[in-house]
């Protein structure tokens, strides 16, 4: 009998999670926990195989029990539910792996076969002794924390701060900085500790984890067509991390902007520091799989802001957009539902989603056939304040 335990602070996902489970999958018996210090009661008593846990939680989060059973219980596999897209981590998260990815809102029978088969695996499966810490560290970027990581190995202690998933800062040993940041993922057998309430020394860099592992792929080619001068490669399987093809669902934003561009008409480069902040945050919906063009429009019909495929007039579709947005705000006016928080038209070549962004805007974004819907709602729901306070 194999035990699974799972933590959520919301009380529908674990009734539904534990009844599928327990009437679906034979020889286990599963537990449940509504925050991290009650998984650590659990965990501490109980022999458990596998832990299935929310990200975003009261408390303690999702990705501190995931560390703390990174360093405590090597031999249990853990599986994150969360509600953020992913970007380089889905690709990185392999069915050997001791930790697994899924996605929320997620299917309940693809959830039971990823359990199936990570109860069935056997074995640890995992890295460098137990969880990896590149997992850890990619799952702070994932969530957008804002968190401090411990490092202990070799006889040195490090540490790397997170702001809103971005490196701030790292130091181990004597270095800082960057140079910090890839000893570090260069450390093998670390102990690893999640630390509240501890702020950085100094801002010393401010990037994502994905530029940050992108450049360190960079520089492990480089070293690796070098001669022997002195440079060494650095020490890490190419498996740890893995670049998600072009045109992935999971291609970091500024991956996917080769194919977009701004209202203006120009290509946009891949930097992000040439977006408007509009434009980081429209990427978050040009992101999602099939998801080609978001604009921001006034709501007299000028276009405010947007990232296009290349071909779209972007200034077109807000003059047009105005009218039918208008149109589904009377209705809903006339039929005394209330305010309208967002409305689609549904084309044979895919959809189109309106929803407004406080009293002057409305979000216009255009998909392709078959696209996750569910993905564009919750986009609109994190991001709509954002904006607002961006553009007004």
């Amino acid at each position: 009998m194999k035990k699974v335990l799972i933590v959520d602070d919301e009380e529908d996902m674990l009734w539904m999670l534990q009844r599928n489970l327990d009437n679906g999958i034979p020889n286990i018996e599963t537990f449940t926990a509504q925050s991290g210090n009650e998984a650590l009661n659990i965990l501490n008593e109980t022999a458990v195989s596998l832990v299935i846990t929310d990200i975003n939680m009261p408390g303690m989060s999702g990705l501190e029990l995931l560390t703390e059973v990174s360093t405590k219980w090597k031999d249990t596999k853990v599986i994150i539910m969360t509600a953020y897209p992913s970007n380089a981590f889905a690709n990185k998260a392999k069915k050997d792996g001791a930790v697994q990815f899924v996605e929320k809102p997620f299917d309940i029978n693809e959830m039971r076969e990823i359990v199936e088969n990570v109860l069935e695996e056997g074995g640890s499966g995992q890295t460098n002794g137990g969880i990896a810490l590149l997992d850890i560290i990619q799952f702070n970027g994932l969530a957008k924390s804002t968190s401090a990581l411990k490092i202990t190995a070799g006889g040195k202690e490090g540490m790397i701060f997170f702001k809103e998933g971005k490196v701030i800062h790292a130091m181990f040993g004597n270095d800082t900085g960057e140079t910090a940041f890839f000893n570090i993922i260069e450390t093998e057998g670390a102990e690893l500790q999640s630390v509240n309430g501890v702020d950085p020394p100094l801002v010393s860099m401010g990037k994502s984890v994905e530029s940050l592992m992108l450049e360190a792929a960079v520089m492990k080619d480089e070293a690796k067509s070098k001669t022997a001068s002195g440079v060494n490669a650095l020490a890490f399987s190419e498996k740890e991390f893995e670049l998600p093809p072009a045109g992935d669902i999971n291609a970091p934003a500024a991956e996917k902007l080769d194919d977009i561009t701004t209202n203006s008409g120009e290509l946009e480069t891949t930097e992000e520091n040439d977006m408007t902040e509009i434009q980081k945050i429209l990427a978050e919906f040009t992101n999602i799989d099939g998801v080609h063009t978001a604009c921001l429009v006034g709501r007299d019909g000028f276009l405010l802001d947007s990232l296009a495929r290349t071909g779209i007039d972007a200034e077109m579709i807000g003059a047009i957009a105005s009218s039918g947005f208008g149109s589904a705000e009377a209705m809903g006016t006339q039929l005394g539902q209330g305010e309208l928080n967002m409305t689609m038209l549904e084309y044979a070549e895919g959809p189109v989603m309106f929803a407004p962004v406080g009293e002057d805007a409305f979000l216009v974004i255009v998909a392709d056939k078959d696209t996750n819907l569910g993905w564009i709602r919750i986009a609109i729901k994190k991001n709509s304040a954002k904006i607002e306070k961006v553009a007004f």
